[in-house]
């Protein structure tokens, strides 16, 4: 074997470049260094894969025990200039998930893009969109503050992995199924149409157009045209008849709003909006809204909250606005 492929020495490399995208001197250039360095060979890209998808899972976990126990966010010094002990690498982890050096991966108010945005294979800022066709069989539009990695392909399948954001995706192939990791889940297709969102706690998986199977920890649900599912840590659920004339409104570069809280549409404002919209009233967090607007129109629709729902409006530098 290869020294330089040795899976422990890659895995402690990566490992390197996990702590070292998430110190505060961080650069975009550190961002571009580890990208080059996970495009060496399809093992630096795995070793990279794991170390990420562990601390990205472990993330919740450490924010919870900083906050029961703040001395944890102190780590112990390393022991070494280039390789920290298990200890040490613990304790950092848990001090950068305490927020204090977090800021170039976690953005205060998500502002700007993180420097884990940087290190995907593809992704979208803020009101932007993008179209890849990644193969024959595979054709991806991607939605607002999104992120995709490419996947390595099992058995002739093309496979994907939606680490964030909106995706719809266009299969078609009549071999192997394209595969579309999310979250803990995977969608698979051979001729169908589908459009998966994962900007919260769950996966929305939607069916526009053939059939889809998606599994979550062994179960499994097959979707036909018009049929949506979600899962998350609690589970796969039931699949429900999806509004797909609502999942399709971003494509065509509008926003429609039915029913959802005021909160709901405030967070899809910021998706589409540059700076932050801050909601500071619980009461009219929980009004129900309905209203329409256009994706490049996000001011507007500020002001339609304003007009319609006696919303205050705040005004800060940065495109800041409080809602209140």
């Amino acid at each position: 074997m290869n020294p330089s492929e040795d899976p422990n020495r890659l895995r402690r490399e990566a490992e390197q470049w996990w702590l070292r995208l998430r110190d505060r001197d961080a650069t975009r250039g550190d961002a571009e260094a580890m990208k080059q360095w996970r495009a060496r060979s399809p093992l630096h890209a795995q070793a990279w894969d794991e170390v990420a998808r562990l601390w990205q899972d472990l993330d919740p976990v450490l924010r919870q025990a900083v906050r029961r126990d703040p001395g944890l966010a102190h780590p112990p010094a390393r022991r070494g200039p280039s390789r920290p002990a298990r200890r040490a690498f613990l304790g950092t982890a848990m001090a950068m998930a305490a927020g204090g050096a977090a800021v170039a991966v976690w953005p205060p108010l998500s502002l700007w893009p993180s420097l884990l945005d940087y290190t995907a294979d593809f992704r979208t800022g803020t009101a932007e969109q993008r179209e890849l066709a990644l193969s024959d069989q595979l054709h991806v539009q991607m939605n607002t503050q999104t992120r995709i990695n490419q996947r390595g392909a099992q058995a002739g399948s093309a496979a994907i992995e939606l680490v964030a954001g909106e995706a719809q995706v266009e299969a078609a192939g009549s071999g192997a199924p394209v595969i579309v990791y999310a979250g803990a889940g995977a969608t698979r297709a051979r001729q169908a149409r589908f459009n998966l969102r994962y900007t919260g706690p769950e996966v929305c998986v939607t069916c526009l157009q053939g059939t889809v199977d998606v599994q979550w920890a062994g179960a499994q649900r097959t979707l036909a045209e018009g049929e949506q599912v979600t899962y998350d840590d609690t589970g796969l659920h039931a699949p429900l008849a999806a509004d797909t004339a609502q999942v399709n409104a971003w494509r065509t570069g509008t926003l429609t709003f039915a029913g959802q809280t005021l909160a709901e549409v405030v967070d899809e404002i910021n998706r589409y909006r540059p700076g932050r919209v801050l909601l500071r009233n619980a009461d009219l967090a929980a009004r129900r809204v309905r209203m329409r607007f256009e994706i490049t129109q996000t001011d507007l629709a500020l002001h339609m909250l304003r007009d319609l729902y006696g919303a205050q409006l705040t005004r800060l530098p940065g495109g800041i606005v409080l809602l209140s």
